[in-house]
């Protein structure tokens, strides 16, 4: 039975996140990098991850948001029991969705909202958060597809993101399953339709991690190159989305290959967006990747170009800070991925980073659109 959700109290502030904040998120005493004089096509973003795990941390991730550029970035879990057949919108669930529509628009920022239904712990092997009741269930289950559907549907009609990914990088779930694809691919498209029924100027999508998509990450689970994906969920995605973190694949950024973003353009004829990414600014602890501070910033260069280059609509960093707590956690491959150290110290990347959102944004095909 479908169920249609409306937040009715907008202005609800969350414990949460209602804590004030103040200063500045670069160095202490440094001015924000002024523009370079140049134009830029495509806006920029980066994520609500906070640097650590209490109230003012996720405050200041939605007021860096607002510093770094104009969009931000909220991926989460979907909150299975609210949305399982029989279920109700919870209290927290509704507060949280009050307090971030509120911080959002606080900010001025444009959202890219991604559900993300599997275990990023495990390697999204399977599907996160599941009650007790429904442990173990997979897109094959009739009621965890109507939770995935009505979720969908709550997060347009309140949320109105710009952009809504409807899985998160989700070939690593996928790839070797056809049962559960063949599932999957089901589900969105009903999902798709859902929100573009309640949301039609939402830009819908699913997110695909570009480096496993190439079979390029140090794993055992090495397979061909998975571009046939794409085209299963071809007519019922607006943009094509990906994850991409080479500094898990390459050394440096000048061994990325040029082509590398270029490439999916033979796949898609969507507009291509950057959902998350990452370069790390020190080398990997086993020895995989690379990682500095001089290539993480050569990375944000490299990327700035490529956004340009393919008409990106979106580029979005995936964390302002390092963050404090990835240690030892699922959190621990993004240990130094931050534009800056979770004490709030700049990285050169950070300044890059300033300077590239500084440059006035124009329409892709202007007149404008060019350095001087």
């Amino acid at each position: 039975m479908r169920q249609t959700f409306r937040l009715l109290v907008r202005g609800f502030t969350l414990a949460a996140i209602a804590v004030a904040a103040t200063g500045c998120f670069g160095g202490d005493d440094d001015e924000p990098a002024p523009s370079d004089g140049a134009t830029r096509t495509f806006k920029m973003g980066i994520s609500t991850l906070p640097r650590e795990l209490n109230a003012q941390s996720y405050v200041d991730a939605f007021r860096l948001a607002g510093e770094a550029g104009e969009m931000v970035l909220i991926q989460r879990n979907p909150p299975w029991s609210d949305f399982l057949p029989g279920g109700a919108v919870s209290d927290e669930t509704a507060d949280t969705t009050a307090a971030e529509i509120a911080a959002v628009e606080e900010h001025d920022l444009g959202l890219f909202f991604s559900i993300d239904p599997t275990d990023s712990a495990t390697g999204r092997d399977r599907l996160a958060g599941l009650p007790a009741s429904h442990e173990g269930r997979t897109f094959q289950d009739p009621d965890v597809q109507a939770a995935f559907v009505s979720y969908a549907e709550y997060v347009a009609i309140n949320y109105r993101p710009t952009y809504l990914a409807l899985g998160v990088e989700m070939n690593l779930f996928l790839e070797g399953d056809d049962e559960e694809t063949d599932a999957f691919v089901n589900v969105y498209a009903v999902a798709y339709e859902r929100v573009k029924s309640v949301s039609p100027e939402t830009q819908v999508t699913v997110t695909f991690q570009y480096e496993d998509m190439q079979s390029l990450l140090p794993t055992e689970n090495r397979h061909f190159p998975s571009w046939q994906l794409l085209a299963r969920f071809e007519g019922k995605t607006d943009v094509t989305a990906i994850s991409t973190y080479p500094s898990f694949a390459f050394e440096r950024t000048e061994d990325i290959p040029a082509n590398y973003y270029s490439q999916l353009q033979a796949f898609t004829d969507a507009p291509i967006v950057i959902a998350e990414m990452g370069f790390s600014s020190e080398p990997p602890a086993d020895g995989q990747g690379g990682g500095s501070e001089g290539e993480q910033a050569a990375f944000v260069e490299r990327i700035v170009d490529a956004a340009a280059l393919l008409r990106m609509p979106v580029a979005i960093w995936f964390a302002g800070w390092d963050p404090a707590y990835a240690e030892g956690t699922a959190f621990g491959v993004f240990g130094s991925i931050g534009l800056l150290h979770a004490d709030g110290t700049e990285k050169p990347a950070w300044g890059t980073w300033l300077t590239a959102s500084r440059r006035p944004l124009v329409e892709a095909d202007s007149e404008e659109a060019r350095t001087p």
